[in-house]
């Protein structure tokens, strides 16, 4: 499997977003070029990172040269940037030569980004780390040395999770100075908002990537099939405004009847026109999140349908920063449900084999958006006796390089359900309406009925749920704010 699931997820959520002007940003340019983890800028004493959003000063010593690695056959790993050096020297027992090669990498986080990070650093022998901070961040730090014929090499391996990717710094060198002065350099990593990555960089540098965006291997364009049953299927139908039901998987889900529901693919389509300013037809991303992923149901609020004000997350998000505060502006309301399907054999083998796991990762895949501060601990509950595992995060999505100009909040629900990884995706930026639409209601079989989520988040306290669970069951969405309406239980389909 060449791409993660997270990979997959946040590639189809957000050209989903896309289609609502979520990923337009004013202060970026029409159509800017897209980014990769690999986009930066090299100047002679620096570099900067664009896509994670970091920089160090480099070491001045001639000896040292750009150098590359290629990942093929892994899509979750990235080569950064490289340096090397070749030192000789010469003396009565003949040439001494000393090597020394720094590398930067990102991989893909695919459980718990601390723990990998913490993995990495160990490196391949598990040797002991130490926890240090590094420009704010939380850093683990490895170091090693031995003994070989050419000398004393020292390894030392720095790591630290961001924006559900482990960077990793490796030095690897039998100079010990030009070791100590590397180690310095990272010891002085600034990290920042991306989009400053340009002004930062300065004008004395120049845009670097070490390598082009990641294709499809050989052998690998093979189409993806649904799981058995789902190939020839069409999606569920709506028969009446705000209810879904899929006959083949016998599942009922009513949602507000003020959401229209809309094309998922059509809509992908142009989100990714809308983010990268062309088609997504050849890029294998996007090809891989069609394939992996089966819409079901894909609803958005209309403007003219939502309520006709400001959109406001109250005490949910909080920004003090002057930036931020002086960019700010009133933004309209939007909302989206998304209900999908995961293919399961575009998920790594030991998640094929441990749903519980795979569960876990589908629910945290759709909140590890770039810019999402995710939610500390996951949860899972009952619904109508189907176990629900939930995910969630806000801020503000990073698209393209760019900060999204107001923050969003993003709740993932996934379960298994007759042999299907389903999942649910809510989103909305503002805090009476997300509480609101997770008040779906849904229905597995002949189960009993449920919201999505119970409870509220913001002003209104967790502790609602309690309080409204039981009306909600019985006559559909009845929030503190009532400004939608979901359908009740007892409809004919």
């Amino acid at each position: 499997m060449r791409y993660s699931i997270r990979l997959i997820a946040v590639s189809f959520l957000l050209t989903c977003l896309a289609g609502v002007g979520l990923a337009q940003s004013d202060s970026s340019a029409a159509n800017p070029p897209r980014l990769t983890p690999e986009s930066g800028f090299i100047s002679a004493s620096r570099y900067t990172n664009a896509f994670f959003g970091f920089s160090l000063p480099l070491p001045q010593d001639s000896a040292l040269r750009e150098f590359t690695l290629s990942f093929k056959g892994d899509g979750s790993r990235h080569f950064l940037f490289g340096l090397q050096s070749q030192k000789v020297s010469t003396g009565f027992f003949g040439a001494n030569v000393k090597l020394t090669v720094f590398t930067m990498t990102a991989k893909q986080s695919s459980s718990a980004p601390s723990e990998e990070a913490q993995r990495a650093a160990s490196g391949p022998k598990g040797q002991s780390v130490t926890r240090i901070e590094i420009g704010g961040r939380e850093f683990w730090k490895g170091e090693s040395q031995q003994k070989v014929t050419e000398g004393k090499m020292r390894s030392i391996s720095f790591a630290t999770a961001l924006n559900g990717y482990v960077l990793q710094f490796n030095i690897e060198s039998f100079d010990e100075k030009l070791t100590d002065r590397l180690q310095k350099s990272l010891e002085e990593i600034e990290f920042f908002d991306p989009a400053k990555a340009t002004e930062l960089a300065g004008p004395n540098s120049r845009t670097y990537s070490p390598l082009a965006p990641p294709a499809m291997p050989a052998g690998s364009q093979q189409e993806v099939k649904p799981n058995t049953g789902t190939a020839t299927s069409q999606p569920g139908t709506a028969p009446k405004p705000g209810m879904f039901y899929d006959k083949e998987l016998d599942l009922h889900f009513n949602y507000p009847v003020e959401m229209e529901p809309l094309d998922a693919s059509a809509e992908m389509e142009s989100g990714h026109q809308n983010i990268y300013g062309v088609s997504g037809e050849n890029d294998p991303e996007h090809q891989q999140a069609k394939r992996c992923l089966r819409p079901l149901l894909d609803a958005d609020l209309p403007h003219a349908k939502a309520p006709q004000r400001a959109a406001d997350l109250g005490e949910i998000w909080v920004d003090d920063t002057k930036q931020y505060k002086e960019s700010r502006k009133p933004e309209p309301i939007f909302a989206k449900i998304l209900v999908l399907e995961t293919v399961t054999d575009c998920l790594p083998r030991k998640l094929q084999q441990n749903k519980n796991d795979a569960l876990g990762t589908i629910a945290l895949s759709f909140v590890s958006v770039p810019g999402i501060q995710r939610m500390p601990k996951p949860i899972w509950y009952e619904v109508g006796k189907q176990k629900i595992h939930m995910n969630s995060g806000v801020g503000r999505p990073l698209v393209n390089g760019q900060l999204a100009s107001a923050p969003i909040i993003i709740m993932s629900m996934s379960t298994q359900w007759r042999g299907h990884l389903l999942a649910w995706v809510f989103t909305s930026n503002d805090a009476e309406i997300f509480n609101e639409i997770t008040k779906s209601l849904v229905q597995f079989g002949d189960g009993a009925w449920g919201p999505m989520f119970a409870a509220n988040i913001g002003p209104k306290g967790s502790g609602a749920s309690n309080d409204h669970s039981s009306e909600v069951r019985s006559a559909g969405v009845t929030s503190p704010y009532h400004s939608l309406t979901c359908p009740a239980n007892s409809q004919n389909v």
